[in-house]
């Protein structure tokens, strides 16, 4: 079921109007039956304070691609090298810069990361940070008869208050880029979850 779909001209920035849409899809979700629990999955152009306000004046959950900016790669290289569990992805995950299909990786979590910190007190918002990372298969582990003296890792994290515990959070984050394929906004919806893709 189709919840809500937008066009917009296309020099448009994709987080134009963001916060609104949601609102309108996540009521649209509701009207439609939906009565489980509601998780808005979306890339990073929608990580944004107005649309995690929206998610949270509709009742739902958000879960939001953050890219790395300077606060969250901060909290990201902090993580201790226990902290890090292993995935097996069902379906195999592409890499961003090779192309090359991933089934593995390594899953942790900040679970108090506050985003936004530079506004106002009341548009900050504290929730879980959870990152995936893979080694970059774009860097050789050997170089002449030179092996790497440590590991060259991406860093995949989303900004999430889903309840889910973080490996269960991770796949069902990673499942929203299989809708990432228009250039129009619209929302999937799966009753219990839903995803936003831009």
């Amino acid at each position: 079921m189709i919840a809500g779909v937008r066009m917009r001209r296309g020099k448009a920035a994709d987080s134009r109007g963001a916060p609104k849409f949601v609102s309108e899809a996540l009521a649209t979700t509701v009207e439609a039956g939906c009565t489980g629990t509601r998780i808005l999955r979306a890339d990073s152009q929608f990580y944004n304070a107005g649309v995690i306000a929206a998610c949270r004046r509709a009742g739902a959950h958000f879960s939001i691609t953050t890219g790395m900016n300077p606060s969250v790669k901060r909290a990201v290289l902090g993580i201790p090298d226990q902290a890090w569990q292993q995935i097996t992805y069902p379906t195999a995950v592409p890499d961003p810069g090779t192309g090359e299909l991933i089934s593995d990786a390594e899953v942790a979590e900040i679970p108090a990361y506050t985003a936004f910190a530079s506004r106002k007190k009341s548009e900050r918002v504290t929730a879980r940070l959870i990152v995936r990372r893979v080694r970059d298969l774009a860097k050789p582990t050997v170089v002449g008869e030179q092996g790497e003296l440590f590991p060259v890792w991406r860093y995949h994290p989303f900004f999430t208050d889903q309840p889910a515990e973080t490996l269960q959070a991770e796949r069902e984050h990673r499942h929203h880029a299989v809708i990432e394929k228009s250039e129009s906004w619209y929302v999937d919806v799966r009753c219990p979850y839903f995803s936003l893709a831009a």
